[in-house]
């Protein structure tokens, strides 16, 4: 299955947590099982990266299955 990358609102919602909550989650290294957060040189923005497989796997629910029109 091809892993890809899940919006943090979506990944929020999926977990009950609060968007922000979320991220600085993910900036302190509390889910390193399917996240990661990068802060951008010389700046105060951040990038995450959420893997929306590991995601799925690790709240143990199945992958919605995409379908192309």
């Amino acid at each position: 299955m091809k892993s890809q990358r899940i919006k943090t609102e979506k990944a929020a919602q999926l977990l009950g947590l609060p968007v922000q909550t979320l991220r600085v989650f993910i900036q302190h290294g509390k889910f390193p099982e399917f996240a990661s957060a990068i802060k951008k040189e010389g700046s105060k923005h951040w990038i995450y990266y959420i893997n929306a497989t590991r995601l799925y796997e690790y709240l143990n629910i199945k992958e919605p299955i995409q379908t192309v029109i």
